[in-house]
C-alpha cells in the first residue's frame, strides 16, 4: 500500500534538491511524527531535515501570540467581565462559568473565521430585540437582562481581545486572526519554501493565508481526495472542490491530487453488534484474525468514533497485540482518583456545623483510593459499622475519629474531615496535601503515578490562578469548576508512536494511511453527530457571516471517513444496534452510502451474543453433623414464628440465618424504616396501656392517653430513632403518621367503651413459651413468642397482634390447612397468630370449649376493619388440632436428618 505522505514527500524531492529550506506544515502533530519517519527512509544522503510543524505551530509563530489555556482564559475573562459591569449585575464565578466557556467558543469561531465582530454582534443584539418585539410580550426585567446581556457581548469581545494582545498571548482564533494580520510581513521577510499536506475543511483564516503563500510562490499544496468522491459523493469533497474551483492559484497551477485509490478492490464488513461493550469485544476477535496473518499491527488503525470507550476498548484487546499506541487523552473524568476530590467537596458543601451528612462520607470511606491508607480493611469496615450501629446521619470529626479507635493512620486523614469554613484557598490546599500522602504509597504502579502527578498539577494551577485572581470565593464553586475541568482536561499518553496497533480517534486519522481499518460507532448521531450545535450565534445568522453549521461538520467527517477507507485493503466498520441508545441503533449514513458505491463488495453482518439456556439449579445442603447439632441447639433456645415462617419462605435464608448466623449489614436509618415505626407504635401503647394491667378501662384513662400522645410518641422517636433527625422531611411526616396512628387507635378503643363494652388489659409484650414433643424426634422442641397484648373483650380472651402494615380478613381465612406451613404468601399472619394460639391456650391448660379465645390482628392501616380474627370466629380445639398437626409436619420435615435444606424457587417476599 503507498501511502499520501510516502506519495508526497517523494514529489517533493524530486522537486527541491536542498531538503533543509523545506518547512511542511500539516494538520496535526501525530501527522508530523509519521512524515519524519518517512523522510527518514527516503532521504538517500546525510542531509539537514526540514521542519516538520503543525498547522498549530505554524499560526502561532506567525501571529507572534502565545496559546493561553482554557483555564486561565476563564479567569481572565472573569477580570474583564467585573470591570465592565455594574456590581449589582455581576454574576458569581460559579454561574459565571456556566455560560462564559460557550460564550470564548464563538469568540474563538468569529476570529477564525475573520468574521466583522462589530457587526455580527449588533446583528445578533437587533435580532433579539425584534424577538422581543414581535412575541408581543411584557418587558420584564428578566427580559430586559437577557438583551442586555447580548448587547454587552461586543464589549466583552473588544475588552478581551485588547487584554489578551496586550501580553502577547491568546485563544486559538485570536492567534489567527493576529496570523491573518501578519502574513504580508511574514511574505515579505521569509526564505522558506512551505509545504501544505492534506488539508481539508480550512477555517477562512487559513485560506486567506494560504492563499497569499501559494500566490506569492512560497508554497506548495498537496490535497489528498479521491476522484471517484469528486464526482460521485460531494459531501466528501465540499472543500476541496471549492478550493479547486474559487483560488485564483489553480487556475494558472495543477491540482495535487485527486487520486484513484477508491475503485480498487477492498474488503469491506459492516458489522451491527448490540451494546457499546459488544462492539469491542468483536473489534477485539479481528485484531485476533488479523495477527494469525501478520504479528505486526503497525500496519493497522483501530478508530473510536466514541472517545469515551477507549477505557473498555483497552480492557478489550486480546493478548496477541503487544505494543498498543494511543493518539487520544483519556479524560480525566474516567479516573476513579478524581471521583475522591468531588466527595470530599460534597462532604463540605452539605456539612452542617462541622457534622457531614453520613452518605457522602461513606461514600469517602468506601473509595478504593482512601481505603488503601488502611493496611487492614476491617478498621474502616469496623467505622461503618459503628456509624450505622449508631444511626448517625450527621457525624461529626470528633465522633469520628471516637468511633475509629483514635486509629493512627485515620487520626493522619483527618484534617480532611475538619470544618473548611467554606474556604477555596484551604479546599484546594488540602487537596494537594492529600496528593502528597498518597503518593508516599510504595504500591503505586506508574499509571497510578501519573494520575496523580495530573491532579497535583491540576490543583497547583488552581491554587496559583486564585491566588492571583480570587474569582473562586468558595467550595461550591471550586465544585462546578474542577467538575468542568475534568470533562476537558485529558491524560496523555506516551509512547512509541510507529510501534504497533494505533488506537485513534477519527480526528487523528488525518493524512495518515493503513492497511486494516477496525472503526467503532458508525451510528447515526455519532458519525456524524448531527445537529448538536452549542452556540449564543443561532444558524441562521451563522450562515449569514460565514461561520460553519453543523452542516459543515457533517462534510467534514464524511471526508475524514471516507479518505481513511480509500486506501484501505481491508475495512470493518462496528455500529451499535441498540434500539434504546444513542443513535437508536441506526447505521451511520456513511455506511448506506458505503453500501451503493461497494456493493459488491461489503459483506454485512449482524451479531448477537449467543444466548444459552441456563437451568436454575437450586441450591440443595445436605444436613451433616454441624447442621443438625446447630439444629438441635436452636430447638433448646426456641422456635418463634418469624423463624418458622422464614423456613417456609426459604429454606436456604433460615439456613444462611440460622445456621450459619449471617446477619444482615446493618445500614444507617436515614428515613424511618417500616420496622423502626412499628417498634415505636408498640413501645407507645406499651406504655400508655402498661398502669392499667389487670384492670378494666376506662374513658378517662383513654382520654388521658389521647392528651399525651405526642409527647410519648416523640419520647419513643428519640430513644428508638437514635441520632435520626425528624424535624424535616419524610422523617417528619412519619413522625406525625405514627402520632395519627396512635390517637386514630385510641379513638376506636374509646368509641367501644363509650358503647358499653368492657376491655380488660391482661398482658401486653408477653412472652410465651410451650415445649413439646414430635413423634419421630427424639427430644423435645421449645416454642417461643412474644404476643403485643392479650385481654379481655366482654368475657372473652383475645392475643392481639399490631401490624402498622395493611392486613385484611382475608390474610386471616383458612380454605386449606396442608398450605399454612407451605404458603407463605397466603398464610403467613394466620400461622403467627395461630402459633400464639396454641402457646397461650396450651400453656395455660385452657379448655376452649367453656373458655373463649380469639386470635387475630389489629391493623394500623386497616382500623376500620377493628380486630381482625382466625376465620372471623374464635378459635376451637379443632383449629388448634388442625394447626399443631401441620406445625408437627414442618418440624418433622426441619429436623429429618435426611431431609436436606432445598432453596426454594423465586419465593414471596412481602
Amino acid at each position: 500500500m503507498q501511502s499520501f505522505l510516502i506519495d508526497v514527500v517523494k514529489d517533493v524531492f524530486n522537486k527541491n534538491s536542498n531538503p533543509e529550506q523545506l518547512t511542511f506544515v500539516l494538520p496535526s502533530k501525530r501527522a508530523g511524527i509519521f512524515l519524519k519517519n518517512i523522510i527518514k527512509v527516503e532521504l538517500s544522503s546525510t542531509t539537514i531535515l526540514p521542519k516538520v510543524i503543525s498547522i498549530e505551530e505554524f499560526i502561532e509563530n506567525l501571529s507572534n501570540i502565545s496559546a493561553i489555556d482554557s483555564t486561565t482564559l476563564l479567569f481572565e475573562f472573569y477580570t474583564i467581565y467585573k470591570k465592565l459591569t455594574p456590581k449589582d449585575a455581576v454574576d458569581s464565578f460559579e454561574n459565571f462559568i456556566k455560560w462564559a466557556p460557550l460564550l470564548l467558543q464563538d469568540f474563538n469561531e468569529i476570529d477564525r473565521h475573520l468574521v466583522d465582530a462589530n457587526y455580527l454582534f449588533s446583528y445578533l443584539t437587533d435580532i433579539k430585540r425584534l424577538e422581543t418585539l414581535l412575541k408581543g410580550e411584557e418587558i420584564t426585567d428578566l427580559i430586559s437582562k437577557q438583551v442586555k446581556f447580548y448587547e454587552n457581548f461586543e464589549t466583552y469581545y473588544t475588552a478581551l481581545y485588547t487584554h489578551l494582545l496586550k501580553n502577547k498571548v491568546g485563544y486559538q482564533g485570536m492567534q489567527y486572526r493576529e496570523a491573518v494580520a501578519n502574513i504580508q510581513l511574514y511574505i515579505n521577510n521569509t526564505t522558506d519554501n512551505i509545504v501544505l499536506v492534506g488539508f481539508n475543511a480550512l477555517n477562512e483564516a487559513e485560506e486567506t493565508i494560504f492563499q497569499d503563500l501559494l500566490d506569492n510562490e512560497l508554497a506548495t499544496v498537496y490535497w489528498d481526495i479521491d476522484a471517484y468522491y469528486i464526482k460521485n459523493n460531494p459531501q466528501v469533497a465540499t472543500f476541496i472542490t471549492k478550493y479547486k474551483t474559487k483560488w485564483n492559484y489553480f487556475n494558472t497551477n495543477t491540482f495535487k491530487w485527486a487520486t484513484n485509490n477508491f475503485l480498487e478492490k477492498k474488503n469491506i464488513t459492516i458489522i451491527g453488534t448490540p451494546k457499546d461493550i459488544s462492539q469491542l469485544k468483536y473489534a477485539g476477535e479481528i485484531l485476533k484474525d488479523i495477527a494469525n496473518e501478520t504479528q505486526n499491527f503497525s500496519d493497522t488503525a483501530l478508530v473510536l468514533s466514541e472517545e469515551s470507550l477507549l477505557s473498555a476498548t483497552l480492557n478489550s484487546l486480546p493478548s496477541e497485540v503487544a505494543n498498543v499506541n494511543i493518539t487520544m487523552g483519556y479524560e480525566l473524568k474516567n479516573i476513579p482518583l478524581g471521583t475522591i476530590f468531588e466527595y470530599l467537596f460534597k462532604l463540605q458543601i452539605h456539612q452542617k456545623n462541622g457534622a457531614f451528612y453520613y452518605k457522602e462520607l461513606l461514600a469517602l470511606l468506601n473509595h478504593p483510593q482512601f481505603k488503601a491508607f488502611f493496611k487492614d480493611a476491617t478498621s474502616i469496615d469496623g467505622l461503618l459499622h459503628s456509624i450505622a450501629k449508631n444511626n448517625f446521619t450527621y457525624i461529626t470529626k470528633n465522633a469520628l475519629l471516637r468511633l475509629s479507635d483514635f486509629d493512627k493512620t485515620f487520626s493522619t486523614l483527618s484534617f480532611l474531615f475538619e470544618n473548611w469554613e467554606n474556604d477555596s484557598f484551604l479546599a484546594i490546599k488540602n487537596c494537594i496535601r492529600f496528593i502528597e500522602l498518597i503518593k508516599e504509597d510504595t504500591h503505586l504502579s506508574k499509571l497510578e503515578k501519573e494520575y496523580l502527578f495530573r491532579f497535583y498539577t491540576i490543583f497547583k494551577e488552581l491554587l496559583n490562578l486564585n491566588q492571583k485572581f480570587g474569582h473562586i470565593q468558595d467550595i461550591k464553586t471550586l465544585t462546578i469548576f474542577y467538575n468542568q475541568l475534568l470533562k476537558t482536561e485529558k491524560l496523555s499518553f506516551k509512547g512509541e508512536p510507529l510501534v504497533g496497533l494505533q488506537i485513534m480517534g477519527v480526528l487523528e486519522t488525518r493524512v495518515l494511511d493503513f492497511k486494516n481499518i477496525i472503526i467503532t460507532s458508525v451510528n447515526e448521531g455519532i458519525l456524524p453527530a448531527g445537529k448538536s450545535d452549542n452556540s449564543f450565534i443561532p444558524f441562521d445568522v451563522k450562515r449569514e457571516v460565514g461561520i460553519p453549521t453543523y452542516k459543515e461538520k457533517d462534510a467534514i467527517f464524511a471526508y475524514h471517513f471516507f479518505r481513511l477507507i480509500q486506501r484501505a485493503e481491508n475495512v470493518y466498520a462496528l455500529y451499535n444496534t441498540e434500539a434504546d441508545s444513542y443513535g437508536s441503533g441506526e447505521q451511520s449514513r456513511f455506511l448506506t452510502q458505503l453500501e451503493i458505491f461497494k456493493q459488491d463488495e461489503i459483506k454485512k453482518i449482524v451479531v448477537g451474543p449467543e444466548v444459552t439456556k441456563t437451568n436454575i439449579n437450586l441450591k440443595e445442603i445436605p444436613k451433616n453433623e454441624f447442621v443438625n447439632n446447630e439444629l438441635k441447639q436452636l430447638a433448646e433456645k426456641g422456635f418463634s414464628p418469624s423463624t418458622l415462617t422464614n423456613y417456609i419462605l426459604n429454606p436456604l435464608e433460615f439456613y444462611n440465618q440460622k445456621i450459619l448466623k449471617i446477619r444482615e449489614i446493618d445500614e444507617v436509618e436515614e428515613t424511618i424504616a417500616s420496622n423502626t415505626l412499628g417498634t415505636i407504635i408498640h413501645k407507645t401503647l406499651e406504655a400508655f396501656y402498661k398502669p392499667y394491667i389487670d384492670r378494666i378501662l376506662t374513658e378517662q384513662a383513654l382520654i388521658e392517653m389521647k392528651a399525651n400522645v405526642a409527647s410519648e410518641v416523640k419520647k419513643w422517636f428519640t430513644e428508638v430513632y437514635r441520632n435520626g433527625n425528624i424535624a424535616t422531611g419524610k422523617n417528619l411526616l412519619v413522625y406525625n403518621v405514627a402520632q395519627q396512628f396512635v390517637r386514630n387507635f385510641l379513638n376506636q378503643e374509646l368509641h367501644l367503651v363509650k358503647q358499653g363494652n368492657s376491655i380488660k388489659i391482661l398482658a401486653l409484650e408477653k412472652k410465651l413459651d410451650l415445649k413439646i414433643n414430635v413423634e419421630g424426634i427424639d427430644f423435645p422442641i421449645q416454642l417461643i413468642g412474644e404476643a403485643d397484648r392479650i385481654d379481655e373483650l366482654n368475657g372473652t380472651k383475645r392475643i392481639i397482634d399490631y401490624k402498622t402494615g395493611k392486613v385484611t380478613q382475608t390474610d386471616l381465612n383458612i380454605k386449606d390447612w396442608t398450605l399454612i406451613t407451605k404458603d407463605y404468601k397466603h398464610y403467613s399472619k394466620a400461622f403467627q397468630v395461630l402459633f400464639y394460639a396454641l402457646l397461650y391456650a396450651e400453656s395455660n391448660h385452657l379448655n376452649l370449649n367453656n373458655q373463649p379465645l380469639e386470635s387475630g390482628i389489629i391493623s394500623f392501616k386497616n382500623l376500620k376493619s377493628g380486630f381482625l380474627k382466625v376465620n372471623k370466629s374464635l378459635v376451637t380445639q379443632e383449629d388448634i388440632d388442625n394447626f399443631k398437626t401441620e406445625l408437627d409436619h414442618l418440624l418433622l420435615e426441619i429436623f429429618d436428618v435426611n431431609t436436606p435444606i432445598i432453596e426454594k424457587e423465586s419465593p414471596f417476599i412481602l
